[in-house]
């Protein structure tokens, strides 16, 4: 099976991550080719986010030998993806992905960690307070500046001090339904589910503030963006190489979003939240 969520996930992250840390022009390339084809044999539903009609545009799991779609399902760590197509540049992408994990969210208050998209159900109902749809909220709000992801990212936090705050931390959500929680708490919650939400509202921390290029890494960790690395490592490839990163460097928005209330056209956010099923 191919897809973007878990086990394939990190592979497409650290290309691209790896890529601009070690100024590496081979991962950029292996990323390109990844990304042209997941959005060929993966994406399905209208071909623009913010025009034309058909359904709200979703990647799905396909049989990596025929392209076949396997099944009807996504899963929470797939919610990482639009933070990887902020990081390539494809911003307007990147918003039509987060809105399908933002309404599924809307409906249960947490991302079920598999969703069918067909019944429009959980399939796997517990949530163990993952950080990768307030991830993606966090990245879309720096590249967009919409407040549309300030009011998202309320939601994530109202929602997770609602149901999940237990006495001596915050719990395992067991069943999106009901809301009945497990007796442990993951030590992702707090070095990347706080930090994203934390950094999410500070505008004027000084990662945000001071310029200087920085990396998250998977888990979460800030890696400085060292040119002078990036330089040293370039020389280790050959010339055609190092000249392709030069003009070919990832971060160079292709489309960007909406810089208004909303990151895409009120009749594309209502259809998706209808065709999740939320009611207002």
């Amino acid at each position: 099976m191919s897809g973007i969520g878990a086990g394939l996930d990190s592979v497409y992250e650290y290309l691209l991550k790896s890529s601009i840390l070690f100024g590496d022009g081979q991962q950029y390339k292996m990323f390109q080719d990844i990304y042209s084809k997941i959005q060929t044999f993966l994406r399905k539903g209208r071909e623009k986010c913010n025009s034309g009609n058909g359904f709200h545009p979703i990647h799905v799991n396909v049989d990596m030998n025929d392209g076949n779609i396997m099944n009807n399902w996504f899963d929470s760590l797939s919610a990482a993806w639009p933070g990887v197509q902020v990081l390539y540049g494809d911003v307007e992408e990147a918003i039509c992905s987060h809105l399908m994990y933002y309404a599924v969210w809307k409906k249960h208050s947490f991302l079920p960690e598999r969703y069918n998209w067909h019944l429009n159900q959980p399939e796997v109902t517990f949530y163990p307070l993952r950080p990768e749809f307030v991830e993606s909220t966090y990245l879309l709000y720096r590249a967009t500046k919409s407040p549309f992801y300030l009011h998202v990212g309320r939601e994530i936090l109202q929602d997770i001090e609602k149901y999940s705050k237990a006495e001596c931390g915050y719990a395992t959500i067991h069943d999106v339904h009901d809301k009945t929680l497990e007796d442990r708490m993951e030590s992702f919650f707090l070095s990347e589910t706080c930090k994203y939400l934390f950094l999410l509202f500070d505008l004027d921390n000084p990662l945000h503030r001071d310029g200087e290029p920085y990396i998250f890494t998977t888990e979460g960790h800030i890696l400085p963006l060292k040119y002078p690395f990036r330089e040293k490592l370039a020389n280790l490839y050959d010339k055609d190489q190092h000249n392709y990163m030069n003009t070919h460097m990832p971060g160079k928005c292709h489309k960007m979003g909406s810089k208004g209330n909303l990151p895409v056209q009120m009749k594309y956010l209502q259809q998706v939240l209808a065709d999740v099923g939320v009611t207002y």
